[in-house]
């Protein structure tokens, strides 16, 4: 049976609403990232790197969630996470577009949410923000004039893409940016909340920070596109 190590609010949610969108059996564990669990002893025997998501079969783990998530497509093709394609060269897509959620999108939301830890300058830290906020901005109207003319990131049907873009932009809206300004992206937002995959995850990461007392805080970053 899969198990999964991730934090709640965390990028690992992408990995978790895929293993709840393919429906089999898995266990999950949680990894608190603010008390440094991720540094300790135990965890680095899992996952060196010291983050989450990591998701072990057969003794086996996986890391990086552009990874995971194309091994569990590969792996689980009814379930698809991504949309099917016929020759290599276009199956491509689906991983690019997850790299550049993971190489740049992510980046950029760490500025926002976390400018502290790009330097060790207490006094550069507007400049920080301000360079993720404007790498964001540009990306934000990508998504937006794509999705003007459809539901989902690929057209009209979903994919597990839908739900890295909502974690990027979620996660930056929770660091103070602007997503109201982005009604389109605000719309998609509810669509992805409303699919059943998600709100399961959604009520399996909110028993999981119950556990490490971060319901509050877990819970703003889906909250305001109420």
């Amino acid at each position: 049976m899969p198990h999964l190590f991730h934090f709640p609010g965390a990028c690992s949610r992408v990995t978790m609403n895929a293993l709840e969108e393919i429906g089999d059996d898995y266990t999950d564990e949680p990894i608190n990232l603010r008390r440094g669990q991720q540094q300790s002893d135990d965890y680095l025997r899992v996952n060196p790197k010291g983050k989450v998501p990591a998701l072990v079969i057969d003794n086996f783990t996986i890391t990086e969630n552009p990874a995971i998530l194309y091994y569990l497509h590969q792996t689980y093709p009814a379930a698809q996470l991504l949309p099917t394609r016929k020759t290599p060269l276009a199956s491509s897509i689906g991983l690019t577009d997850m790299m550049w959620c993971s190489s740049t999108l992510h980046i950029a939301v760490r500025q926002i949410l976390r400018p502290d830890s790009f330097t060790t300058d207490t006094g550069s830290l507007d400049g920080v923000r301000r360079a993720g906020t404007a790498v964001f901005a540009k990306a934000a109207e990508t998504m937006a004039s794509r999705l003007a003319t459809c539901d989902w990131w690929y057209g009209e049907t979903w994919s597990i893409l839908d739900v890295y873009l909502y974690w990027t932009y979620s996660t930056a809206g929770k660091g103070g940016f602007l997503l109201r300004e982005f009604p389109v992206i605000m719309e998609h937002a509810r669509r992805v909340q409303s699919r059943p995959s998600f709100q399961r995850a959604h009520a399996r990461e909110m028993q999981a920070a119950a556990s490490v007392g971060l319901e509050q805080d877990f819970a703003r970053a889906d909250e305001q596109f109420r």
